[in-house]
């Protein structure tokens, strides 16, 4: 179960557009759910979304979970949620307890000129403390970073959450006032549990494994920028692509499967292509010690 995130970039003609910010600060807008909270159960991910505010200033939050644990891919659409920057952070918080977390993200649209906010990277509802990150680089220059456990958000702490704040880099910050969070992401939870019964996985063995799978070599190395399909090249074409590998008793990725992709297929299409070709891990170990299926997840980002 892959937690690291690579970036792949081209070596190509490199710029960074910035627009105009804002003149001044504007207060956020306050949006009440125009609907419910929506669970959408795919092949290969678990998707929740809910609509606030009408009219041009409605926002719609999209929040996908690719495998049980806490990480989430949050998106925005909506005139709101239109940024003035092409690359940079944007600024995040689940209230009203949570820290603010900064969040790299890519602006888009939809087919009907939507504007889209798309946070680059998983997230928590909480950023993770010092200490535990201190905690885990210690286990990976001890080299015991395979068996290392990460803390959990407990049911509770998702509860207390009651809005969702989204600043910085959007022309207008805005809250949806989401109301308690703990029934939606009891659904999430649900959900993403089932994933694994569905993905062939023995889930009893699997929740208590002392090993999760573990790459050969950096996963960096598994895709190139000669991977880069050409025709999107030179339409100047990027994009976010989750991905998973099966892996087998003996750490043989059987299987590659995208969970959610920005697309053109063509960018599919490589990712695999790359990961079934050069992919190899050591296999994930069950509580006493003896290899089983299991799986890898991770996110490939093509910038040019």
């Amino acid at each position: 179960m892959g937690r690291e995130i690579y970036h792949w970039s081209v070596a190509a003609v490199i710029a960074v557009l910035m627009l105009p910010a804002p003149a001044a600060a504007k207060e956020p807008l306050r949006l009440k759910p125009s609907s419910k909270w929506n669970v959408h159960y795919a092949e290969d991910s678990c998707r929740m979304g809910r609509s606030f505010g009408e009219g041009d200033q409605k926002v719609t939050m999209i929040i996908d979970r690719y495998q049980p644990g806490d990480d989430l891919k949050v998106s925005f659409i909506g005139k709101p949620a239109d940024a003035y920057a092409v690359q940079s952070e944007a600024q995040l918080r689940f209230g009203p307890n949570e820290e603010w977390q900064g969040v790299p993200f890519f602006p888009a649209t939809l087919a009907d000129k939507t504007p889209t906010l798309i946070l680059r990277n998983t997230l928590r509802i909480a950023p993770r403390a010092e200490a535990e990150v201190d905690a885990y680089q210690a286990a990976v220059e001890a080299g015991t970073d395979d068996s290392f456990t990460w803390s959990t958000i407990s049911p509770e702490r998702e509860a207390a959450v009651t809005f969702v704040e989204v600043k910085r880099a959007v022309r207008r910050p805005f809250i949806l006032e989401t109301g308690s969070m703990g029934a939606p992401f009891a659904a999430l939870r649900k959900c993403n549990d089932e994933l694994l019964a569905h993905w062939g996985i023995d889930v009893a063995r699997h929740a208590t494994r002392s090993r999760t799978v573990v790459p050969k070599e950096k996963p960096s190395r598994w895709l190139r920028s000669a991977d880069y399909p050409i025709r999107l090249l030179a339409e100047g074409k990027r994009a976010i692509v989750h991905f998973r590998l099966t892996v087998d008793e003996t750490g043989k990725p059987t299987d590659c499967n995208i969970q959610q992709s920005t697309r053109p297929k063509g960018f599919d299409e490589a990712v695999c292509k790359g990961l079934m070709k050069r992919a190899s891990f050591e296999p994930a170990l069950d509580a006493e010690g003896k290899p089983l299926a299991s799986y890898y997840i991770s996110t490939v980002i093509f910038l040019i």
